[in-house]
């Protein structure tokens, strides 16, 4: 029995013995009012971890690159393109002007399901996601061209900033 176990065991691999996929989507975050610092560095790592061309993170109460920022972002806070700035407004308006759509992962009363998102291959994506407590800002929300949101089956009516991310660029990658 034991000589089974042995032969079936799996030996996982190394970083570095890894190669990664890569998509052909050019896709850059807006993250509103970031408030707690594993937040902030877990965003990088997610962003990291799915090929982001930056990290905006934006508003009066985002936080800046703290030990425990860098200690969530598992050192990608070193690869990552990213900035902190206060104006999200003026930052996602350059990035439309650029020719970047512009999509909140929010509930709204226009929102769709997340489900029906099928990525256009042609277009830049602005990804943005809101604070822990309130969301994207209704300032931010007015200037997104689409509006989706990840169903939920139990009684709670959101997750996690970064657990919300996580799923939404697994949906917006996944058939690039």
């Amino acid at each position: 029995m034991s000589f089974l176990l042995e032969e079936l065991t799996m030996i996982q691999k190394e970083h570095e013995n890894i190669q990664n996929a890569r998509h052909n989507l050019k896709i850059v975050i807006v993250a509103e009012n970031i408030r707690t610092p594993e937040n902030t560095g877990m965003i990088m790592r997610l962003a990291d971890a799915f090929g982001i061309e930056k990290i905006f993170f934006v508003g009066e109460h985002a936080i800046d690159l703290t030990t425990k920022v860098k200690r969530a972002s598992r050192n990608t806070y070193k690869t990552m393109h990213y900035e902190f700035k206060k104006d999200g407004k003026g930052e996602i308006t350059e990035l439309m002007n650029a020719g970047y759509q512009s999509i909140a992962l929010e509930i709204t009363q226009n929102s769709q399901s997340l489900y029906n998102f099928k990525a256009d291959v042609q277009k830049k994506i602005v990804l943005v996601v809101g604070s822990e407590r309130q969301g994207i800002s209704e300032e931010l929300l007015q200037l997104c061209h689409h509006h989706y949101h990840i169903p939920m089956f139990g009684e709670n009516s959101s997750i996690n900033v970064v657990n919300a991310l996580a799923i939404g660029l697994y949906r917006i990658t996944e058939r690039s």
